[in-house]
């Protein structure tokens, strides 16, 4: 364990970046495996990659994340824009932002020698669109998902909620039916979770779904796209 708050424990994950784990429970932001290594894994390279490679001349993309949670994936995404010259818009929600006191104990920015990027996402002011780099336009949404509506197409959904057994509401039917209906054709929804019945109801949400290999600690993640 490296640090404490009410809430949060801040610990090490196998390749020495911090995860935050809930107090008092077993439930983590991120895999104990290796917080960054899942992020590249999951997002970055099975969702953002795979998309950019598919469609080249899409220089213009658009993300949805469910779960802004300790900014991890969007600090990826900014450094995947900036280096790839890709033109990126990103939305994300979270209900319960976490507090600069905790953020500012993660080590990802200084793993990544990131530290301004990161410091400019964190401190983005919520409901408002930021310029964050010439390359990535910021939108943090303080709203839950149920509450969520939006009026645009995305290309790529980050689905980064906490675990089915921990946040059911947010791996139902349902949702994915309104995910879907917000992507646009051929966008692509990846997430760490691979549970059968996460992905059989990916299918009934109108989704084709694929396992693929998982980081180290996890055999399998889930990439569904919208035909």
């Amino acid at each position: 364990m490296i640090s404490t708050t009410p809430e949060y424990k801040i610990i090490n994950t196998d390749d020495n970046s911090h995860t935050i784990q809930i107090n008092n429970s077993s439930v983590t932001f991120h895999s104990t495996k290796g917080a960054i290594q899942e992020s590249n894994h999951v997002f970055i390279s099975a969702g953002l990659n795979w998309y950019a490679e598919k469609f080249p001349g899409n220089t213009n993309i658009r993300i949805f994340e469910v779960g802004f949670g300790t900014g991890l994936n969007a600090l990826l995404t900014a450094t995947f824009a900036k280096n790839f010259a890709l033109n990126i818009e990103y939305q994300s929600i979270d209900l319960y932002p976490l507090s600069k006191e905790v953020y500012n104990r993660l080590n990802f920015a200084q793993i990544l020698v990131e530290e301004k990027l990161y410091y400019k996402i964190m401190t983005a002011t919520w409901n408002e669109e930021i310029q964050i780099t010439d390359f990535f336009n910021l939108l943090k949404i303080n709203t839950d998902f149920q509450s969520f509506i939006s009026r645009e197409g995305f290309d790529v959904v980050y689905f980064d909620a906490f675990a089915p057994e921990d946040q059911p509401e947010l791996w139902t039917e349902e949702v994915f039916k309104k995910v879907f209906h917000f992507l646009n054709k051929c966008g692509v929804l990846v997430t760490y979770c691979s549970k059968s019945i996460v992905r059989k109801r990916l299918e009934n949400a109108g989704f084709s779904v694929t396992k693929l290999p998982g980081p180290p600690g996890k055999r399998e993640i889930t990439r569904a796209i919208k035909i």
